[in-house]
């Protein structure tokens, strides 16, 4: 006798060789009663009898005595079956190995209460599926601690290194909505929680595959689950493929204990039969007989385009039509499709999206359906999840980019003219502390180089990976597209990234704002620039100067050409304005801040030591001393005082005023001012006094020289005035050398990992919308919003993420978009980066078929504006404290300052734009009705709301509504953020799609539970569970927590 499922083949030599093997291979062994039925003509019926069993693996061999070199009498098969007691036999202490689908079941009697535990706990644990069930455990607990999974799927469980992203991606062709009806009531009378998980098998094959599972609803006799099941090409659906429906109850959430109900067992061929293919069938118990309630199954066909083949569920001897557009309501008993065939409904595919495909990558996508608010018809929904190529790719063009810079700045301390030993000694130092800058991004770059194949996107848990910290944080994609009866499909996008913050370098002192602070402070106290930021000043004057050469050198070539070619009167015009140009340049190298470079660097050139003050002098307050510069590093950087004891050199200004000219080949101020003067009057002289009838020969003769001598200065005083700032950079660069560089790292990380989100979240919505003439009239007029969720608190580590986070943003003004186009349609669709770390431009490529749709400006090269703006309100239980014994004026002051950019963007869209124009929504709610609830719920003071996340609600609606690029951003993007997206999701449909509100917090839960979020905690954890606890949710707004048996201890992150 052989207990098993149906179907199974045996080799019963095998068998009987393995059940004769010595004690000590078998899990366990010992008598138990039997029920067996009696044989022969004399029927006795069914009866215990004793037996001697042998559990070994999950087959359980009995005997009908002790000897075990008999052959035994039959062995159970402990697959697809569950273990549970039994009270109403005659036999005490009986048990229950009881078959999914089989009509007959096994009863099994101990001799105690103890052996009767005892063999039910063995039995239970002794089947593949609880193996199974374990090595996954196993696994998930593996890949928490390692971040990589052991398993090589690829190689049926082999241990190995597979890249999961290597395998081909399988997209769905059908799919499946799931109901249920008068389902049974539990033992205590109260509705059951249940959920429902499908599999499927086609014949050959016999191994069941899992294909998907609803979400949990509970306390519902009547369930309509909103989770659809999906099945992909990779699974070989056709007719004959056999689907397996389990419906389970949940009895403990938390500790994910479930009980079986039922099943149902169908074909595909068995729904296609059935009128619109809607198949009701009873749910069966466990000995196949109806159990109560019912199972109803609707299918239909995805497709993205007209010209799709039909898939291979299509019955041979159906005629197929190609449809232009999809049914309004096909899941629907009253939608039917010409063609007999399921119903289509359009679906994504990255694949046929060529453009998208380029930049993004590993989709992740889940579907939703529910009725709209009157309950007319069927909305579907589908969330979908992406990492973007550009994750790798942005931060290499960006630290080539700073590179250059670095390059640049040696090569300008090595152009120095020979300086006192004291600031030779200062510009060899910062000279080796730039090359250990050069040397970091280099190994950040070959680094970044190698990440071309794998996952696109930095784990949570890499964070503090110094070779990443130019990366971004978990970036993805998170797009919701609706299908709505009787309207074109809507796309919501938000990006979703983890703060900019560089957690290598830790947050001790805290974040860049202080650091900056600091900064400033500095500089206020050791130069005459007071504090201005000199790295902005500086480059605004040399570009200054840099015009005014050209200008100069422009009408100064101009006064030549008019004394050979045109005549006197003419020469004049041209000097007049040679002279305007002269008169900008001397106004400009006049000023206090170009004063102080020369005199500072043509000092440090004279090579006398009277130039230089001691360290023993105090009396200096335009340079701090070596050893207050030491003690400001320490304080301001963490290093020691030891490594900050450098010996600063101290410039005299009285010795540059009274230093003779001929001891240095470097003018001093006023001499430049002088000989330029000098050189623009001899000019303006000569063309005035020249007669108007002078010969061509008395012309040129006249100015030829003066005109020669005054370029030459020019370009002497640009070459001079370079070298000079860039020495008074070097100067307050090696007053605090070690704070310096440290700040300069982190500014530079944080915008990279700005910048790389920034141009992911661009291109994509320049994609979706290159064919809305308004959208890119938008652009062209004003530029594009860039809108930042933060969700950071404002107490520990994450007051000095926020303050990271907050220059990041701020820093992305300083970014233009050029739009270059393409010879051919496949070309690369890469940007490329140029440009300084003051200026970033991005060159977006756009392909010929598309040029059309772009305004001329953009294609002439005008620039395309960003408009950052960053609201930020902590939700966690850290912020909670901040609100009670901490501060929270800072994210008070972000709010404000980004309300008013919001503000002032908003203002100027609604000159540029009229109303008529705008996006259109469903919402009851006005532009300028949000805009002034807005000012409200950020400007309120009398009575401050705690955790104000109305802020958060309404400002995403406002940058949605115009046109504006969405982003969130918590930590590590991964808990909070989740929670965000989802509400911020269910938000859109109830107020664009006609969710009902009693259907809200149902598709919110299950967008949380079974939503691609979920996976996204698997991706950067190895475990599907949001890292909350129940005293972290308590402090937790509402609408932000997640439902049960989908949080837990993960690690930390």
């Amino acid at each position: 006798m052989l207990k098993s499922s149906r179907g199974m083949h045996w080799n019963w030599r095998e068998l009987m060789t393995i059940a004769n093997q010595p004690t000590k291979n078998f899990t366990k062994e010992g008598p138990l009663y039997m029920k067996v039925t009696s044989s022969g003509w004399r029927k006795k019926g069914e009866s215990y009898s004793e037996r001697w069993c042998r559990l070994r693996g999950n087959l359980l061999f009995y005997f009908k005595g002790r000897d075990l070199m008999s052959e035994p009498q039959g062995v159970v098969i402990l697959e697809q079956c569950f273990i549970k007691e039994e009270y109403g036999e005659i036999q005490s202490f009986a048990f229950c190995v009881e078959y999914i689908g089989e009509e007959h079941n096994q009863f099994f009697a101990a001799h105690s209460a103890d052996l009767r535990d005892e063999w039910v706990a063995l039995l239970q644990s002794a089947s593949y599926e609880n193996l199974r069930s374990q090595l996954q455990s196993l696994r998930m607990q593996l890949m928490a601690r390692t971040g990589q999974d052991p398993i090589d799927e690829e190689r049926h469980g082999v241990i190995g290194k597979m890249d999961p992203y290597e395998a081909p991606t399988s997209e769905p062709i059908l799919e499946m909505s799931i109901s249920c009806t008068d389902l049974p009531k539990t033992g205590t009378h109260d509705s059951p929680s249940t959920f429902v998980s499908v599999s499927c098998v086609t014949p050959p094959d016999t191994r069941w595959s899992k294909s998907g599972q609803t979400e949990i609803i509970g306390k519902n006799c009547n369930p309509f689950f909103l989770t659809t099941v999906s099945f992909e090409t990779s699974r070989n659906i056709s007719v004959i493929t056999r689907l397996r429906a389990n419906v389970y109850e949940v009895q403990d959430r938390n500790m994910h204990k479930v009980a079986p109900i039922g099943q149902v067992v169908c074909s595909f061929r068995d729904i296609l039969t059935c009128p619109d293919n809607k198949l009701v069938r009873d749910i069966l118990g466990a000995d196949g007989m109806p159990i109560g309630g019912k199972l109803t199954m609707l299918l239909w066909e995805l497709d993205d385009t007209d010209d799709k083949k039909p898939a291979a569920i299509m019955k041979s001897d159906r005629s197929v039509t190609n449809q232009k557009s999809f049914s309004p309501n096909p899941p629907t008993p009253s939608s039917k499709t010409s063609n007999g065939g399921p119903p289509r409904i359009r679906s994504f595919s990255l694949n046929r999206n060529t453009y998208l495909k380029s930049l993004c990558c590993n989709p992740c996508s889940k579907s939703y359906r529910f009725p709209n608010s009157d309950g007319t018809s069927m909305i579907q929904v589908q969330e979908i999840m992406m990492e973007s190529k550009l994750n790798f790719i942005i931060p290499q063009q960006i630290i080539k980019i700073y590179l250059q810079e670095e390059q640049r700045m040696v090569e300008e301390l090595n152009l120095f003219e020979k300086l006192s030993d004291e600031w030779e000694r200062a510009r060899l130092a910062v000279t080796t502390e730039h090359f250990k800058m050069r040397a970091r991004y280099c190994e950040s770059l070959e680094y970044l180089s190698k990440q071309h194949k794998g996952p696109q996107f930095k784990k949570s848990t890499a964070r503090g990976d110094k070779l990443l910290e130019f990366v971004p944080i978990n970036l993805h994609l998170q797009r919701l597209r609706v299908e709505e009866p009787g309207y074109k499909e809507s796309l919501y996008d938000i990006m979703t990234v983890g703060a900019f913050a560089t957690h290598s370098m830790k947050f001790r002192h805290g974040g860049l704002k202080r650091m900056m602070q600091h900064s400033v402070e500095d500089r206020t106290r050791n130069s005459v620039t007071g504090n201005k930021i000199l790295d902005l000043q500086a480059a605004k004057t040399l570009t200054q100067i840099a015009s005014l050469k050209t200008s100069i050198d422009w009408y100064a070539t101009d006064v030549l050409a008019a004394a050979r070619h045109v005549g006197v009167e003419s020469m004049r015009n041209v000097s007049k304005k040679l002279n305007e140009k002269v008169t900008e340049l001397l106004n400009i190298i006049n000023q206090t801040f170009m004063e102080e470079a020369f005199n500072s660097y043509r000092s440090a050139s004279l090579g006398s030591s009277a130039s230089f003050k001691t360290p023993s002098d105090k009396s200096t307050t335009k340079s701090s001393s070596p050893s207050d510069s030491g003690n400001s590093s320490s304080r301001t950087s963490g290093t020691s005082d030891g490594e900050s004891q450098q010996s600063l050199p101290t410039l005299n200004s009285n010795r540059c005023s009274t230093a003779s000219s001929a001891s240095s080949s470097i003018q001093t101020q006023r001499g430049m001012i002088r000989n330029l003067s000098d050189y623009m009057n001899v000019v303006k002289q000569v063309v005035e006094i020249l007669p108007t009838n002078a010969s061509v020969k008395d012309r040129v003769g006249s100015v030829e020289s003066s005109v020669k001598h005054l370029k030459e200065l020019v370009a002497s005083i640009q070459e001079q005035a370079r070298l000079s700032i860039s020495f008074l950079k070097m100067q307050e660069e090696y007053s605090n050398l070690a704070f310096m560089q440290s700040l300069q790292c982190r500014k530079d990380a944080i915008f990279s990992q700005a910048l790389t989100a920034l141009v992911t979240g661009v291109m994509i919505k320049l994609r979706e919308n290159i064919f809305n003439k308004v959208f890119m009239r938008q652009l062209s007029s004003l530029g594009v919003l860039a809108h930042f969720e933060g969700l950071l608190s404002t107490y520990g580590d994450e007051m000095g993420m926020l303050e990271d986070f907050a220059i990041g943003v701020q820093d992305l003004h300083n970014v233009t978009f050029k739009l270059v186009e393409n010879s051919t349609e496949d070309a690369n669709m890469i940007p490329q980066l140029t440009g300084t770390r003051s200026n970033i431009v991005v060159n977006v490529p756009v392909l010929p078929s598309v040029k059309e749709a772009i305004p001329e400006e953009l294609l002439n090269g005008q620039p395309i504006k960003v408009y950052p703006v960053l609201f930020n309100i902590g939700v966690n239980e850290e912020q909670s404290l901040a609100e009670l014994f901490g501060d929270t004026s800072f994210q008070d002051a972000i709010n404000k300052d980004n309300l008013q950019k919001l503000d002032n963007y908003y203002s100027r869209l609604v000159h540029m734009i009229p109303h008529k124009d705008w996006r259109e929504s469903s919402s009851s709610v006005s532009l300028d009705v949000l805009m002034s609830s807005l000012r409200h719920h950020v400007l309120m003071s009398n009575s401050k709301k705690s955790k104000n996340v109305e802020i958060l609600h309404i400002s995403s609606q406002l940058a949605r509504r115009l046109d504006g690029i969405r982003f969130t951003s918590c930590k590590s993007a991964k808990d909070r953020t989740a929670m965000s997206v989802t509400l911020e999701e269910c938000m859109i449909l109830q107020d664009e799609h006609q969710l009902h509100s009693q259907m809200f917090t149902h598709l919110l839960d299950t967008m949380r539970s079974e939503g691609t979020r979920r996976d996204n905690t698997r991706k950067n954890v190895g475990i599907n569970k949001y890292a909350f606890n129940k005293v972290q949710l308590r402090a937790f707004p509402k609408l932000y927590r997640p439902p049960e048996g989908t949080y837990g201890k993960t690690i930390t992150t």
